[in-house]
């Protein structure tokens, strides 16, 4: 969890609410953050990665792109990046 950032730091960092974060999480347009329970509240955390995904999503979001076509954009250019790097 080193250098991971909690919601309200995700938000900050992304140009999104904290509210749209839960909500494109709970429907899977982004990835599931870290969470970590403490008695009957759970926290999110957000890694770097984490981060750098859902940035790419808004990115497409805010070009205009309906919410599952940003996340089939997002996911592709995600996976596109992960081969890339592979290959160095």
């Amino acid at each position: 969890m080193k250098n991971s950032v909690s919601i309200s730091d995700a938000s900050t960092e992304t140009g999104l609410s904290q509210k749209q974060l839960r909500e494109y999480e709970a429907k899977g347009y982004i990835n599931e953050p870290i969470k970590v329970r403490c008695g009957s509240i759970s926290y999110r955390y957000f890694s770097p990665e984490h981060i750098r995904q859902i940035n790419i999503f808004a990115k497409y979001k805010n070009q205009g792109f309906t919410l599952p076509i940003a996340a089939s954009k997002a996911y592709a250019e995600i996976a596109q990046g992960k081969e890339n790097r592979e290959d160095e």
